[in-house]
């Protein structure tokens, strides 16, 4: 099946779910974590794996906890330690790399961290989360509302 041209305007896609959001959610980090990569649409509805909320858990940990910008094998390392489970380099990547894409995580130095927003505390999670995601939702939306409202005038007439 031929691509469709406009796949090259496709600047970076991410899912954002609307949920519910239970106070039982927030009892464990693992029930917040499994709910933040259902909600960002690291993981789809019916996931039974894993292995992005191990990955969370390390980037976090290592992080915010440790206060280090981890490598790959760091990143392996804490994993097998806590998690007891080995992790191969290419599908730690593919979580990494996806969280990449979401403007959560940048890369510096062959080491992961979460992306700082402009003027905030390198740990100030919330204020880095709500500008890059709030950043890429109002351009979007504000073309989307354009397209609409430009689509609604051309069938009126």
């Amino acid at each position: 099946m031929p691509e469709l041209p406009e796949s090259s305007l496709i600047r970076k896609t991410f899912t954002i779910r609307t949920m519910d959001l239970p106070p039982n959610v927030k009892l464990t980090k693992r029930s917040m974590l499994r709910w933040f990569a259902l909600a960002f649409g690291l993981i789809s509805e019916k996931e039974s794996r894993t292995t992005v909320l191990e990955v969370l858990d390390a980037v976090f940990v290592l992080n915010l906890s440790k206060k280090l910008s981890p490598s790959v094998p760091e990143i392996q390392a804490y994993i097998k330690k806590k998690h007891s489970k080995t992790i191969s380099e290419k599908l730690l990547r593919y979580h990494l790399n996806r969280m990449k894409q979401t403007d959560l995580l940048i890369k510096k130095k062959q080491a992961y961290l979460f992306n700082p927003a402009p003027f905030a505390e390198r740990d100030d999670l919330k204020a880095s989360f709500n500008h890059y995601i709030t950043k890429n939702l109002t351009q979007t939306l504000s073309n989307l509302e354009d397209v609409f409202s430009q689509l609604h005038e051309s069938y009126k007439k």
